[in-house]
C-alpha cells in the first residue's frame, strides 16, 4: 500500500524508506526502457506487464513512431527488461526501441524515444546506452534530461564501462541517477558521493533474458542501471510522487558504502 505525507510532515525515515527499498513491488510505476526492443515472448517475461512497445524510424526529415510488434533486434533491452522485472515484479513496463541490431543508435532517435517515453507518462526512464563527443551530440541529451528532472521523472543512466571517470552523456549530467558496475556476489547497491556517477551493483556475470527464449550471462554497466531504476520503483511504489532530488539522498541513505575492493578486475 502506498504511503502519502501532508505537506508539512517530514520525509520517511531511514527505517521506513530501508523497508520500501527491500519489499516495494513497483506497482503502480512505469518505468520505460530506452533500448533495442523487448522480446514480449520470452519466458522470463510471461507474467510482465509491458504497457507499451514502439519503435522509432526517420522517414522523410521526420521521425516516425511505429507500434512495435514486441520484439527485440538485438537482446539487450530483453535483458534488462528481465533484471528490471526481477527486482520490481509489479512495475509497468515499455519498450522504446531506439537501438538497432548492431547495438547502434542515433541521438535524434533516443531523444524521440525518450520524449514519446515522457509524453506518455513513465515515472521512471533506463538508459543503458551512452553517448561521447562533441557538444552537438551531448546537448540534446542535456535537454531532454532537464525536461524529466523538472517534470518529476527519475533517470538512471549507465556510465562507461571503462569506468566512471571517462566521460559519457547521459550518466554524467547531475540530474540524472549514474549508474556503475561493481565487483560484487550480492544484490546490494553501492554508493560514494564524490563522484557524478555515485551507484554501483553487481554487474559482472548477470545471468539475463535474450533474444529466441534464450539465457546468457552478460557483463557490463548496462546490467546495473536496470537493479538501481527497479529499486527507484520500489520506492515510488511505497512513496509516489517522490521528486528525483529528494530519490537520490533517499537512494543514498540505504545504498552500502563504495569501498575500493569494489572495483572490477578486468
Amino acid at each position: 500500500m502506498s504511503h502519502r505525507r501532508r505537506e508539512e510532515d517530514s520525509w520517511p525515515s531511514f527505517n521506513e524508506i530501508a523497508e520500501a527499498a527491500a519489499s516495494g513491488t513497483g506497482k503502480g510505476v512505469r518505468i520505460a526502457v530506452i533500448d533495442s526492443g523487448i522480446e514480449a515472448s520470452h519466458p522470463r517475461l510471461a507474467d510482465l506487464s509491458i504497457r507499451d512497445a514502439v519503435r522509432f524510424e526517420e522517414k522523410g526529415g521526420s521521425i516516425e513512431v511505429i507500434e512495435d510488434d514486441g520484439s527485440d533486434g538485438f537482446g539487450h533491452g530483453t535483458a534488462v527488461a528481465d533484471i528490471i522485472h526481477r527486482f520490481a515484479p509489479e512495475a509497468e513496463i515499455g519498450s522504446f526501441r531506439v537501438i538497432d541490431a548492431r547495438s547502434l543508435s542515433r541521438t535524434h532517435l533516443i531523444c524521440a524515444g525518450v520524449r514519446e517515453a515522457i509524453r506518455r507518462g513513465y515515472h521512471v526512464l533506463n538508459c543503458s546506452f551512452g553517448c561521447r563527443g562533441m557538444a552537438k551530440f551531448i546537448l540534446p541529451h542535456k535537454e531532454w534530461a532537464d525536461e524529466a528532472w523538472l517534470k518529476g521523472i527519475h533517470v538512471v543512466a549507465a556510465c562507461s564501462n571503462s569506468g566512471n571517470d571517462e566521460a559519457e552523456w547521459p550518466s554524467h549530467f547531475a540530474s540524472v541517477i549514474g549508474v556503475d558496475l561493481a565487483d560484487t556476489p550480492g544484490d546490494e547497491i553501492f554508493y560514494r558521493g564524490d563522484h557524478l556517477v555515485s551507484f554501483s551493483a553487481k554487474g559482472e556475470n548477470v545471468e539475463v533474458a535474450w533474444l529466441n527464449g534464450s539465457i546468457q550471462v552478460q557483463t557490463g554497466t548496462s546490467f546495473t542501471a536496470p537493479k538501481i531504476s527497479a529499486h527507484i520503483a520500489r520506492i515510488l511504489s511505497v512513496y509516489p510522487g517522490t521528486p528525483p532530488s529528494t530519490m537520490y539522498s533517499l537512494l543514498a541513505s540505504v545504498a552500502e558504502p563504495w569501498h575500493p575492493g569494489l572495483s572490477p578486475d578486468w
